[in-house]
């Protein structure tokens, strides 16, 4: 009998096959949470940059030493603090160091963080697909200004497309600044849509729907003189790119 009959077939195992503690232990998300923590040298405060189940980056202009000791306190996005210990693993002057985790804080446990890391998987998902929305329909070319690149057909389809993976990521997230903030974005973009189709119809200063949109400008985006005269006068990029920028603000605040 031959090797190969007597081992049988040869299986062949991708990477995507071997999921759980490998991969997840040493998989980075991008994130900005704030941090402090206490060394050798006194304390400070900083900013995660990313972070995994075994440790994380931190962007800070202190530079701890290679192998030194940290406690660590560490702001989740449900805005509360846990506290880890981890080793200094390698240092980059000007720009932060890296930590690998010893010791996480026996009231939040491994579990409570790995829900931690959930959220910020969570958090990131529902970001990016409105900064892929976002990058579809508008050209920015600079703070104040900005292009249309759809029809408002397109606009609204988009949006739809984009919602069900943004919902997707709210509903594992614990109420927070950061889920107020991308509840906000969206809403914005929402508001915009039903700004574009009242323009659309021509200036129709007796309408309900154009006072009540007057009102909501006024009242939700503090929108000055200058955009509710645009609003009258049907000035569709104008107003649009007002409720925008407000719109990727909140999303940089979600960040």
């Amino acid at each position: 009998m031959s090797a190969s009959k007597e081992i049988g077939p040869v299986v062949v195992v991708d990477s995507d096959s071997i999921m759980p503690v490998e991969r997840r232990q040493h998989e980075r998300i991008t994130t900005y949470l704030r941090a402090r923590w206490e060394g050798l040298l006194g304390c400070y405060e900083g900013t995660l940059s990313d972070i995994s189940a075994g440790g994380c980056f931190i962007l800070s202009d202190v530079i701890a030493a290679p192998n030194e000791l940290l406690r660590l306190d560490i702001e989740l996005h449900s805005d509360e603090w846990v506290k880890v210990w981890g080793e200094v693993t390698n240092c980059f002057d000007g720009i932060g160091f890296g930590i690998r985790y010893t010791e996480i804080d026996e009231e939040v446990g491994q579990d409570g963080y790995d829900k931690a890391i959930g959220h910020t998987r969570a958090l990131k998902t529902a970001v990016a697909a409105m900064k892929k929305f976002d990058a579809a329909v508008i050209r920015r070319s600079g703070s104040e200004s900005a292009s249309i690149l759809v029809s408002f057909a397109e606009y609204k389809s988009l949006l739809l497309l984009a919602l069900p993976r943004v919902n997707k990521g709210l509903l594992s997230l614990p109420e927070c600044r950061k889920k107020s903030s991308i509840k906000l974005s969206v809403q914005a973009y929402v508001d915009a849509s039903r700004a574009w189709a009242i323009m659309s119809k021509g200036p129709q200063t007796g309408n309900k729907q154009f006072l009540e949109m007057t009102m909501l400008l006024k009242d939700r985006y503090d929108a000055p003189p200058d955009i509710i005269a645009a609003f009258r006068q049907c000035e569709h990029l104008t107003v649009l790119n007002h409720l925008w920028v407000r719109a990727y603000i909140y999303l940089a605040f979600a960040t």
